[in-house]
């Protein structure tokens, strides 16, 4: 999608509101054919939220709530929060594609279209730690092709904050063998904040 690649580079404007960003994305999809029948799931959390939480996009549970991360994934979220005297409403969530999707929908053209937006989002809301959970939101935020098994347990700067790659919730109901790994990650996390 050329006509958006424009955007890719911009700096975050520091004024905008993260629905003044969901507004201007929803303008702009709704007109492409792809985006047409779609349903957007868009963030929800406070602006100035110290933790900010990215998954891949939507699923089918987050329909009738109209929030991010629902259902097994989401209560699967609430325990790894948890585990870190997190609570949901205490951080600012939100996914890399808005679209309620399967996975399998997310093009090298919908990431295109969805990246410039999700990193207006953050900046808008300025946390001082993003969470991002799994390959999608690893790779669109640190602009890295690089897999979330080589990146994850290690913080990476980012907007003048820091950026905590680790495991998908809906992965560890898929392999709950990867629990003690997000375990340390989240360890590292808490820790951060504690310091801060």
């Amino acid at each position: 999608m050329p006509e958006f690649s424009l955007f890719n580079d911009d700096p975050p404007a520091a004024d905008e509101t993260p629905e003044e960003v969901n507004a201007e994305l929803l303008r702009r999809a709704v007109p492409l054919p792809q985006y047409k029948e779609r349903i957007f799931i868009f963030g929800e959390g406070e602006r100035g939220s110290r933790v900010a939480v990215v998954g891949e996009s939507p699923g089918a549970p987050d329909i009738a709530s109209g929030k991010p991360f629902m259902g097994p994934a989401g209560d699967m979220l609430n325990r790894i929060l948890a585990s870190i005297n997190l609570r949901r409403q205490d951080c600012y969530l939100t996914n890399t594609v808005k679209m309620i999707s399967t996975g399998d929908e997310i093009t090298p053209d919908v990431l295109s279209f969805f990246t410039p937006y999700l990193h207006r989002e953050l900046a808008a809301v300025r946390p001082e730690v993003v969470i991002s959970f799994g390959n999608t939101p690893t790779r669109a935020l640190l602009r890295t092709k690089k897999p979330i098994s080589q990146l994850r347990g290690e913080f990476h700067p980012y907007q003048g904050g820091q950026l905590m790659p680790t495991f998908n919730p809906a992965y560890l109901l898929r392999d709950p063998t990867k629990k003690r790994e997000v375990w340390e990650d989240m360890k590292k996390v808490r820790d951060y904040l504690a310091s801060k």
